[in-house]
C-alpha cells in the first residue's frame, strides 16, 4: 500500500463535493458540532485528536506571562495591541499598520466573508478548510469551487480560468485542510500575484510553522510588494493557544482599515491571550520542540497506517487524512466508545478519517483502537 494517495484515486467515485461528518449532525462548522464531555462518569479523559490542537500545551514563557499579567485583567487590553503588532511586523518585514489582530484567524476570515458577500462570489479549492466554507454558506456568500489537482495542490491554472468579474475574494489554504498538502511556492506565488489584480486574495497559513518542505513558502512577500493579498495566521496550532483565541492578518494598510471598519468588538482579544501570544511568538525553541515531536509522531502514524492498509495523504501539518472502506461515522462512534475523538468525512461515497497528531502515547492508543475497529 503506497503512502501517498493521489487525486486520481481520490476522484474514482467522487466529484470532491464533501461534507464534514460528526455523529448526530450534518453541520461542518466547529461551532455546530456536539461537544463531548471532558471526562466520563468514571473520570477517564478523552483523547482529543479531532480539532488539530497541539497536545504539548503552551510554552513555559507563555505560562509565566499569563500568571504575571493576571492582575491586569481588570483593564481593557486594546491599547497594548501594538506590542504584538510590532513584533510581527518586525519579523515579517512590514510596518505595524499592515497588521490586524483577531480572536483567532477565524475572526479575520469571517470579517472578510462579510466584506465580500455584497461584492460577489468567493473562489476556493475543493476540498478546503470546512469552517471557511461553513461561514461563507451561512452568510449566503456564493462559492465557486475548483477541485484540487492530481498532487492535492490547488489547481492554479483551473482557478485562474475561473476568475471572473463577480469574483470578490479568492481563498487559498496552504497547507490545505483537510488534506494537509501544500501548493509549491512558484505556482502559488504566480497565481496569487495575478489573481490579486482581479480580487482580494486571502492565504490562510494556519499551519505555516509546521512546514519544512523547501517547496513551500509563505506568500507574505506579495504583501511586502503592495499586492492585494492578506495572509492569515493563528496562535491556535503550533503555539498551543487554541483556547485563548488569538490570530492575526497581514495586508495592505488600506485593507486593514477597511476590515477594522467592520469590527464588532473593540477588544476581542483578552489581556491574558495577548500576553501569552507575545511570549509565545518570541519562544522559538518551544516551536522547534513541538515541530520535532509532531514530525516524530507523524512518521510513526504513516508506518502504522501503511501496515494496516489505509491509504493516506502526505501531510505538512499536525493532522493526517486517511481513507477507509468502512463507514466513517460508525468508526467515529467506535473510537468514541474507546474514549478517542477523531473526525469523519464523506467525499461522495468514499469515507475518510482525519486524525490530529497527539502525543506518541496517544497515537499508540489510537493505532491500537484502529486495529480493533478495522475489519
Amino acid at each position: 500500500m503506497e503512502l501517498f494517495i493521489n487525486r486520481r484515486q481520490w476522484l474514482k467515485t467522487s466529484t470532491l463535493a464533501f461534507v464534514g461528518l460528526m455523529a448526530g449532525t450534518g453541520f461542518i462548522g466547529c461551532r455546530e458540532q456536539p461537544s463531548a464531555p471532558l471526562s466520563d462518569s468514571e473520570g477517564d479523559t478523552f483523547i482529543r485528536i479531532d480539532s488539530n490542537e497541539s497536545p504539548y500545551g503552551i510554552s513555559k514563557a507563555a505560562r509565566e506571562a499569563i500568571t504575571s499579567s493576571m492582575g491586569q485583567s481588570n483593564r481593557y487590553p486594546h491599547l497594548h495591541y501594538p506590542e504584538l503588532e510590532e513584533l510581527i511586523a518586525e519579523r515579517e518585514n512590514v510596518t505595524p499598520d499592515h497588521i490586524m489582530l483577531g480572536a483567532g484567524s477565524t475572526e479575520i476570515m469571517t470579517t472578510l466573508i462579510h466584506l465580500s458577500k455584497t461584492k460577489g462570489e468567493i473562489l476556493i479549492a475543493d476540498p478546503t478548510y470546512f469552517d471557511f466554507v461553513y461561514y461563507a454558506v451561512k452568510s449566503d456568500c456564493p462559492l465557486n469551487k475548483v477541485p484540487l489537482n492530481d498532487n492535492f495542490e490547488h489547481d492554479v491554472d483551473a482557478m485562474q480560468n475561473q476568475l471572473r468579474s463577480q469574483t470578490a475574494l479568492v481563498y487559498i489554504c496552504n497547507p490545505n485542510n483537510p488534506t494537509g498538502s501544500i501548493t509549491p511556492k512558484d505556482k502559488l506565488f504566480s497565481f496569487c500575484d495575478q489573481a490579486s489584480q482581479r480580487a482580494l486574495v486571502v492565504v490562510d497559513e494556519a499551519y505555516h510553522e509546521y512546514v519544512e518542505d523547501p517547496a513551500y513558502t509563505s506568500m507574505i512577500e506579495l504583501v511586502r510588494e503592495g499586492k492585494n493579498v492578506i495572509i492569515t495566521r493563528t496562535f491556535s496550532k503550533i503555539f498551543g493557544l487554541a483556547g485563548l483565541r488569538i490570530g492575526y492578518g497581514m495586508a495592505q494598510p488600506e485593507t486593514i482599515k477597511e476590515l477594522k471598519k467592520m469590527e464588532r468588538n473593540f477588544a476581542s482579544i483578552s489581556w491574558l491571550s495577548l500576553k501569552a501570544a507575545i511570549a509565545s511568538y518570541q519562544d522559538r525553541s518551544f516551536l522547534q520542540y513541538v515541530r520535532e515531536k509532531n514530525e516524530e509522531v507523524k512518521l510513526y502514524l504513516y508506518e502504522e497506517l501503511k501496515r494496516l492498509g489505509y491509504p493516506h495523504v502526505l501531510s505538512h501539518t499536525n493532522f493526517v487524512l486517511f481513507k477507509t472502506s468502512q463507514d466513517a461515522l460508525t468508526m467515529v462512534e467506535e473510537f468514541k466508545k474507546r474514549h478517542i475523538l477523531v473526525r469523519a468525512f464523506e467525499i461522495n461515497r468514499d469515507h475518510w478519517i482525519r486524525v490530529s497528531l497527539g502525543t506518541y502515547e496517544e497515537m499508540e492508543t489510537f493505532v491500537s483502537a484502529l486495529e480493533e475497529i478495522s475489519f
